[in-house]
């Protein structure tokens, strides 16, 4: 396929002039090569991803997270994005990310988050927040029960959660918003929500939330957002003819 024909569909499917101004989505990097016929798609890019993609012979990654997100004035080996992008060039890969447009999206990542969880009746708040969804659990389930449902819905031990809330409550009505999503734990009060979920929870996001009454529970940047995977590939699965692979690279940071 052409190159400008599959930068158009990902167009077509998430527009890039519907990201957030401090955004980058987009084109990332444009080697010479004009086909796209093998494309990977992963959260993020690092050394790891790079090393999946010559293997695997991909010449286009689609990514969530940009690969160049604030300006850059050089290109240096030395530093970690310059590296990244000495290599993908060498190798004649192609790189686009699709951010703050794709989380916003109808079926976009927050779309998609409420599925995996198994919630129903997803809606945008009724502030209209572009980035949160709320639903409703089809289930009578206990905040420390759905922590563990979450956990095996989103493959992500547990261990690496944090929480503000009672366990033993009540939950029936959730809401959400994928990646760094602190900001919205007072709007989620507002919209009379039992639980909300994001990554990324600071001390005093856990604080207003339990002055608040709602439970938080902070399921992980990673874990909220690698999702994007299985999301993206499948349209790009529907609206290209291109060979779509998945990374199997695990890219959490977090460990311990």
């Amino acid at each position: 396929m052409q190159k400008k024909k599959f930068i158009s569909i990902i167009e077509s499917i998430c527009p890039s002039d519907t990201q957030e101004d401090w955004d980058n989505t987009g084109v990332q990097i444009n080697t010479e090569f004009p086909e796209v016929n093998r494309v990977l798609v992963s959260l993020e890019i690092n050394d790891d991803v790079i090393d999946e993609a010559i293997e695997k012979q991909a010449d286009m990654i689609v990514t969530h997270h940009p690969l160049i997100f604030h300006p850059l004035k050089r290109i240096d080996s030395g530093d970690v994005t310059g590296h990244y992008v000495e290599r993908l060039v060498k190798a004649g890969i192609s790189v686009f990310s699709t951010h703050t447009s794709f989380d916003k999206m109808d079926g976009g990542n927050n779309d998609y988050l409420g599925r995996v969880l198994g919630l129903t009746e997803i809606e945008k708040f009724d502030n209209g927040n572009e980035f949160c969804r709320k639903g409703v659990t089809p289930f009578e389930i206990t905040f420390a029960d759905l922590m563990d449902k979450t956990a095996a819905a989103l493959d992500v031990e547990k261990r690496l959660f944090k929480a503000t809330g009672d366990p033993a409550r009540t939950i029936t009505t959730v809401g959400w918003c994928t990646g760094a999503g602190g900001e919205f734990i007072e709007e989620a009060a507002d919209e009379g929500l039992d639980l909300y979920i994001t990554g990324d929870l600071k001390y005093h996001d856990a604080q207003l939330a339990k002055a608040l009454g709602i439970c938080v529970l902070d399921a992980g940047h990673y874990g909220t957002e690698k999702i994007f995977v299985d999301n993206m590939a499948d349209y790009l699965c529907r609206k290209t003819n291109c060979e779509i692979i998945k990374s199997e690279i695990d890219i959490n940071p977090f460990s311990w």
